[in-house]
Order: structure tokens, then sequence, then C-alpha cells
């Protein structure tokens, strides 16, 4: 069979496999085509709400106030509007986006339309690291857009179609309450022993008085503190399967293009073709397969391994300051392990980060840099270990309570439980000079 034939037929048979099978997989819809869902039209909707973003939602009252923690502050660009628990870094964060905002007198506002919370209008809920959390994640069509304060045209607009909201928060888990392994631990905490008198007091807000003694009960411990907030576009289900089907149909003209010109027998080289195209595909599964494996093995190489106290830890150590002056947010995000080395006292690792920097110059449209970067950390390897040397228990406020931290015998704070992360456990990213002095020491070892 001559080139043009094979080319021909190649794409006749391809064309038919990926009909019968997208007629399977593929749901055709043109309800995009509506009037009511151009672009122009939901414009118009999100900038004639009044009452805010959540205007015509139903969505549960706990999820909006958690959003609002963060669309309010940078909507007015006013660190006044943060809520006080808030973790570290994300606060840092925040108030260098806010920051860099009120220098150029701007503000951030967020608009949507067509909200759809993922799960079904409530938190998905998870223990881990000593730490109960929940996230939130909202489907809808979103409006942002950069304002002046005094008023006029904005300064910069970005409309998302297929626009995800994404929160996630946390609180500590006190050490007694470890012990029994529950699905939630303070969703119904409507009750307290006052710590002055012993009586029980019912919680009805943040700050409560006691109604035997006259005692002030603080109950910020029970509150969630804000760690992500992300507002990103994703590709829809539909558009991804139409690609992935494109992918595959791709694979399949090349392997039966060069089986229909390769081979003389017509029925032998279609069954060469789909057979090679098969091979390919799980060749390409498995090689994910394995990547995936050696990144649990890898996981559990470490000790009391966090990939969110990880990103935290690179975080700090890649923005100690935070006083960039064009910066305006920047985010860790896939952490994908390299290598990992266990001595008797340290772990180090290496790791290969992807990092994405949003910056907003002096009277320009705001740009994002989006890079990966190998980093070499280290730590203790039993983190858990602590010495005895009395620079522990040295006097110092708790940062969950704020009470005079007094350790018990789990050295977690005998007033709120808080377990104070000590120097052992944090990721400690080297040096460039330290890099290349392990670097050429493994590769020497590795020529022994």
């Amino acid at each position: 069979m001559n080139l043009l034939e094979a080319a021909i037929m190649g794409a006749a048979y391809t064309i038919v496999f990926l009909y019968f099978i997208g007629e399977k997989i593929i749901k055709v819809d043109f309800s995009g085509l509506l009037k009511r869902n151009w672009k122009s039209t939901k414009c118009k909707k999100m900038l004639a709400q009044w009452k805010g973003p959540w205007q015509g939602t139903n969505l549960q009252g706990e999820i909006r106030s958690a959003f609002n923690m963060v669309l309010l502050p940078l909507g007015k660009a006013d660190k006044g509007f943060l809520p006080a628990r808030m973790d570290m870094t994300f606060r840092r964060r925040i108030e260098q986006q806010i920051g860099l905002l009120e220098r150029q007198k701007l503000c951030r506002e967020i608009r949507l339309i067509d909200v759809v919370p993922l799960p079904k209008n409530s938190f998905r809920h998870w223990n881990d690291d000593g730490r109960e959390w929940r996230e939130s994640v909202l489907q809808c069509s979103a409006l942002e857009r950069l304002l002046p304060k005094e008023g006029g045209s904005p300064v910069h607009v970005v409309y998302r179609k297929n626009a995800y909201l994404r929160l996630l928060q946390s609180r500590h888990i006190r050490n007694c309450d470890r012990k029994e392994k529950r699905e939630s631990y303070y969703a119904n905490q409507t009750t307290i022993n006052c710590p002055s008198c012993g009586a029980e007091v019912k919680l009805k807000s943040q700050q409560t008085v006691c109604p035997y003694c006259g005692g002030v009960i603080q109950c910020e411990f029970y509150d969630w503190q804000t760690e992500v907030f992300e507002v990103y576009e994703q590709m829809g289900d539909e558009l991804l399967r139409v690609l992935q089907l494109l992918l595959w149909g791709a694979l399949q003209y090349v392997c039966l293009f060069l089986c229909l010109w390769l081979i003389k027998d017509t029925q032998i080289s279609l069954a060469a073709g789909v057979g090679a195209a098969v091979l390919v595909l799980a060749a390409a599964i498995a090689v994910f397969s394995i990547s995936y494996g050696k990144q649990e093995k890898l996981e559990k190489e470490i000790v009391r391994y966090s990939e969110n106290y990880l990103r935290t830890c690179i975080n700090e150590a890649l923005y100690p300051d935070g006083n960039y002056p064009d910066l305006m947010d920047y985010s860790v995000g896939t952490i994908r392990l390299k290598r990992v080395v266990n001595t008797e006292e340290i772990t180090r690792i290496t790791a290969q980060v992807y990092i994405s920097e949003t910056y907003l110059p002096q009277g320009r449209k705001p740009y994002t840099r989006k890079y990966k970067r190998t980093l070499v950390l280290q730590r203790a390897r039993y983190p858990q270990r602590r010495k005895r040397d009395g620079k522990f228990f040295t006097e110092r406020e708790c940062p969950s309570c704020g009470a005079n931290f007094v350790p018990d015998e789990n050295h977690c704070c005998s007033y709120c439980g808080y377990s104070l992360q000590v120097d052992n456990t944090k990721w400690v990213m080297q040096t460039n000079k330290e890099q290349k002095r392990y670097k050429i020491y493994e590769r020497n070892k590795s020529c022994i």
C-alpha cells in the first residue's frame, strides 16, 4: 500500500473509532450557545449584584462566612477586616497582597454567579497532622476586577467561565482528644468547663461570660483558621474527555498509518496498528503508576511526614521577609520528592517544587510567572524527640489561646492543648553552597 492510500485509510478507520467511542463517553451540550450563558450576559448579572457575590445563591451560611473572611478584606483592601484566626504563612501572604493594593490605591473585587458548592453544599472533613481539616470548593463563573478606591474604570478585568474557588481551613485537636479517633472532634462543641470555677457553661459566641463566677471565657480555640484560598479556572469534564479522545485518536492514526504503509496484508496491518496503540497507552499508564508508587515509597521513608507542613516551611524559606515591591501573591503548588537520605540524626530530601508568583507593577497589568525549582531541605529524623535542656520550657505566649505557655507532660499547652512546634520539626532549606556540596558528595558516593 502506497503512502497516500495508507494515510487515507488510516484516517478513515480512526474517525470511525472516534465516533463510536465518543458517542458513548461524551455528552454533547449546546447550552453554552444560549444567551443566558453568554459572557456579556453573565457579566451584566454579576455587575448588578448589589447585595454581594452571594446574591441569589442557596449557599450554606457557614461556607459563605468562611469565604467572606478572605473576599471582604481583598474587596476593601483593608487589613482591619482580616479575622483573628489565620495561618501565619497565609496571613503574611494576604497582608502583603493588601499592602500592595493599598500602596497603589486599588482593591481586588471578585464577583460570582451560578455557584455550585462541591461537595453538596457542605465541607469535606478529614483529620491529619494532629489537626482537623475542612475544605470547600465552589464551581462557578467569576469576574475578578482591580478597581481604584476613589472610583473609576477597572484597571484589570479577568473573566473565568469555569472558575473554582477553593478554601482550606484547619483547627488544632487537643492532645487528650486525639486518643479517641473521630471523624469530627468539635462540630457539636456547645459546652465547656469554666477554667475559673469549673462550672459547665454553654458557648454562644467567641467570648462568653460565666454566669456563676463572672469569668470571661475565650473560646477561639474552636475557631477554624484559614490555610489556603485559591481562585483558578479548570477545564470542564466534557472538554477534558474530548481532548483525551483526540489524543488517543492521534496515537491510533500514527500506529495505523505506519502499519498500513509497512505491512502489505490489510487485516494484519489493522490488527497490528490497534495493538500497537493499546501497547503504547498501556506503557504510558505503567510509567505513571510507577512514578506515583515511587512518591508513596519516598514519603514512607520520612518519619512523621506532612506535605502541608513541608509546604509551609518552603513558603517561609523562599519568602522570609515578604519585602517584594511588585509581588502581589505567591504559592507553592505540587511537591515531588526526588530523593530521601536518612542518617542517625537528620533526614535530607531533594524535592522539585512548582511555584506560582503574581506580580502587580505600578501602572501595569498583573502577570503570573510559573516555574519549577529543585530544593534540598533537611530536618531532624525523629522530630518528636525533644531535648530537656530548659529552652523548650521557657515561659512564652501560647500561639493558640494567648495564655502563658506552661507545657504539660505531653509538651502541650496546659490550658488549650495546643502542641508547640519545636525547631527540630522544621524543614530548613540548604544554601546554594551546601546544595552543591551535597550533590558532589552524592555523585562521589554513587561512583564508589
